[in-house]
């Protein structure tokens, strides 16, 4: 089959040979205009294709470009940190880490006072459960 069509290849473009060599000058002339303007009519359109196709993929992006920046839109703002935030929340001068420093030791008097007070009073309720045990076991027997 390939073999019909080489040889058929073969022999229409044998015959256009002959026919283009059978015109006269003019007629060649006319024949080479006409192949000229059909091929630049054709390069035209290829050029105009590529033209649209370029144009598509721009509004594509265009789109896709658009629809991430809506998205990002919709990300809440309250997670963003501002440039007028301060860096730090704690901001203390020497000043203020004496008496912060009398504070503290205050507060840990205080609480030693009152684990102090606990335990004595703990203290004497066990001992006093013990005895009364202890006396009970002594009755008993």
């Amino acid at each position: 089959m390939a073999k019909h069509k080489l040889l058929a290849g073969l022999v229409l473009g044998g015959a256009a040979f002959a026919a283009y060599h059978a015109l006269d000058l003019e007629q060649r002339e006319a024949l080479k205009d006409t192949v000229r303007d059909k091929g630049n009519a054709l390069k035209d359109r290829a050029v105009d294709y590529a033209f649209y196709a370029a144009d598509a993929l721009d509004d594509f992006k265009e789109g896709l470009n658009d629809r991430q920046a809506a998205k990002t839109d919709d990300v809440s703002t309250d997670e963003t940190v501002t440039d007028d935030a301060p860096d730090d929340d704690i901001v203390l001068s020497s000043d203020d880490v004496a008496e912060l420093h009398k504070t503290v030791e205050q507060h840990a008097s205080a609480a030693d006072d009152d684990t102090d007070q606990a335990d004595s009073t703990d203290s004497t309720d066990s001992t006093d459960s013990t005895d009364s045990t202890t006396s009970t076991t002594d009755q008993a027997e």
